[in-house]
């Protein structure tokens, strides 16, 4: 079984991933840092639809916790699913300030930094070792990167970098490409999966162009 891990897995968006992956037979770890009802919650809601599940406490904004969640994360799957390895990585937790920027503080701007950009490099570069050779990395990013929102200033800009940082994490972990790389994604297309992809140039290249 493929087995992901996402950050801010106990609601929004990072919840439904979850559960879409579980529903696609996809084991999932899935993290949270307050709310670990929630968390559980939906553990639990994997667990009943026939999929499997496990939670951990995961603080992005703090890196130096950075070496013991990986330890934590090779114990659970060990131990959950009897593997060493990663198969995909997505970094989504966040969270939203509303503040014009004449009144945001460095604290407030520091700590958007720190969940939304320098979070997910670290822990990055933390899990790499875990990382099968194929596994995804996903970076969820934001709208306002590209459509000015007034009052969200940092959160934009460091959702920004984040978009920037994923190429170059594409260049940098990517590899000589196969037939079969290109011929699954031909495959998908036709998937209820990609009902939503429509009149668009699909570059499955691996990052080599970026």
């Amino acid at each position: 079984m493929r087995v992901i891990l996402t950050t801010g897995g106990s609601r929004g968006i990072g919840a439904s991933t979850a559960i879409q992956c579980a529903r696609r037979g996809v084991g999932v770890i899935l993290t949270y840092r307050q709310d670990m009802e929630a968390a559980l919650d939906l553990g639990g809601r994997i667990q009943r639809e026939g999929g499997k599940a496990a939670t951990l406490s995961l603080d992005l904004g703090a890196t130096a916790g950075c070496a013991s969640f990986r330890d934590a994360v090779q114990e659970t799957l060990a131990v959950c699913w009897g593997k060493r390895r990663l198969d995909g990585l997505v970094n989504n937790a966040g969270y939203g300030l509303f503040n014009p920027i004449a009144h945001v503080t460095e604290a407030q701007f520091d700590g958007l930094m720190d969940v939304h950009l320098k979070g997910p490099f670290f822990l990055t570069q933390t899990l790499l070792p875990l990382l099968a050779d194929g596994a995804a990395i996903v970076n969820v990013t934001s709208a306002t990167t590209r459509v000015a929102t007034a009052g969200v200033a940092p959160y934009a800009a460091f959702k920004g970098g984040l978009d920037v940082l994923i190429r170059y994490m594409a260049k940098e972990f990517g590899r000589i490409g196969e037939p079969d790389d290109v011929g699954q994604v031909i495959a998908s297309l036709p998937s209820e999966d990609s009902g939503w992809i429509n009149g668009q140039s699909i570059e499955v290249a691996g990052g080599y162009v970026v």
